[in-house]
């Protein structure tokens, strides 16, 4: 007489040397991973600043009357700022500081982008002492993108 047995309640039971629960954990987490993959593929990444130009890219100061203070006014900065999709960013902040730069009535250089994403600084100074070489750091900042301040423009003493 055969005896069989009941493989409902048999935990040693499975396919091919394999416990059944094992296969049932393994197929549950397969199944999740591939939702999880699928769900998270529709994601995108937030919309940012993603770049920051200027133009010039660099500032040469010079010292005329050779008294150690190395200086040049007049000076034009145009910024460009564009988003993630490559696309311009107006209405952001830029703030540029560092070389004692400063605008002609001696304040703080800052300004909004425009709707082409530009914004354009004239009649600045700049000011090092001695030969050595500065930067001005460009801030960006516009709600909903974040703040950049990736862009260092070089001010060298000749």
């Amino acid at each position: 007489m055969r005896t069989f047995r009941k493989i409902g309640k048999d935990k040693s039971a499975g396919i091919e040397g394999l416990p059944l629960q094992l296969m049932i954990m393994v197929v549950i987490a397969g199944v999740g991973t591939a939702i999880l993959m699928g769900w998270m593929g529709s994601l995108s990444a937030p919309n940012g600043i993603d770049a920051v130009y200027s133009n010039p890219t660099e500032i040469v100061l010079n010292d005329r009357d050779h008294d150690g203070v190395f200086t040049k006014t007049g000076i034009t900065i145009t910024i460009s700022v564009l988003d993630n999709n490559g696309d311009a960013v107006g209405g952001a902040t830029v703030v540029l500081d560092g070389a004692n730069i400063m605008t002609a009535d001696g304040r703080q250089v800052h300004g909004m982008t425009d709707a082409s994403g530009k914004v354009t600084f004239s009649g600045l100074s700049a000011s090092q002492t001695g030969k050595s070489i500065g930067f001005i750091t460009v801030t960006v900042t516009k709600s909903g993108l974040g703040t950049d301040t990736s862009l260092t423009i070089p001010v060298v003493s000749e």
